[in-house]
């Protein structure tokens, strides 16, 4: 997973940043200026090569990107178990992607059609914070925060397990991960609620994956329903 860290662990300002940029103009690299932080531009299919070969510490790797490319990027990227901030600049209009993107660890959310003195003062101020969201998608991620919040309540009171089946296939370790991932839990949140490494989640996630034949975390929801492992009232 993306790691997400607060400002004073690791020296998070000094961290490197990955930026997906929708917009493609140079507001990135003169922001970079003015930040006097080293600015590389990335190729997106380069992005994961980046990574392994280490990404270098106060330094921006800036890839420009269509919408497609950006939201496959954000999820490849989830894989990697290194610190780094990953920041999105999009135009305002793109919600139905903002809404896409909500599951996801991202550092910075921009809207990229806001005037440039503005746009630049907000580039540098989420410098100050761990995540920093444009305040423009604001009221909108508020909106489908309650609605997600109230759609997991539901389907937490409505879901029932069946214990004893489970057992049969599942360890209890992958039978409690199991059960977080039923409460619509990332992986990073499980971890930290477990007290485990996010590597030994997705290593337990990936088991209990491949023991119900199914290809992600949603398809092995529906697994366990067609196993009448779930039961919904």
């Amino acid at each position: 997973m993306v790691r997400t860290v607060h400002k004073n662990d690791y020296g998070a300002a000094k961290l490197p940043t990955l930026f997906l940029d929708l917009d493609g103009s140079s507001r990135v690299k003169k922001a970079a200026a003015q930040l006097d932080k080293p600015l590389i531009e990335a190729e997106a299919s380069s992005l994961m090569s980046a990574l392994s070969d280490g990404l270098k510490r106060n330094t921006i790797y800036h890839t420009a990107c269509n919408e497609k490319t950006l939201y496959e990027k954000v999820h490849e990227l989830q894989a990697a178990e290194t610190y780094f901030r990953l920041g999105i600049n999009l135009p305002s209009e793109k919600t139905e992607l903002v809404k896409q993107l909500l599951p996801y660890d991202i550092s910075i959310v921009l809207a990229s059609d806001r005037q440039e003195t503005q746009w630049f003062r907000h580039f540098l101020e989420s410098y100050n914070f761990p995540v920093y969201i444009d305040p423009w998608f604001q009221p909108f991620l508020v909106k489908k925060y309650r609605e997600l919040h109230e759609e997991r309540e539901e389907t937490i009171r409505e879901l029932h397990l069946n214990i004893e089946k489970i057992r049969t296939i599942l360890s209890d370790a992958e039978l409690r991960i199991f059960e977080k991932i039923i409460e619509g839990k990332s992986n990073r949140r499980i971890a930290e609620e477990s007290f485990l490494a996010v590597a030994t989640v997705n290593n337990h996630v990936s088991h209990l994956t491949r023991k119900m034949g199914a290809n992600d975390r949603t398809h092995t929801i529906k697994r366990a329903i067609e196993k009448d492992w779930i039961r919904i009232s």
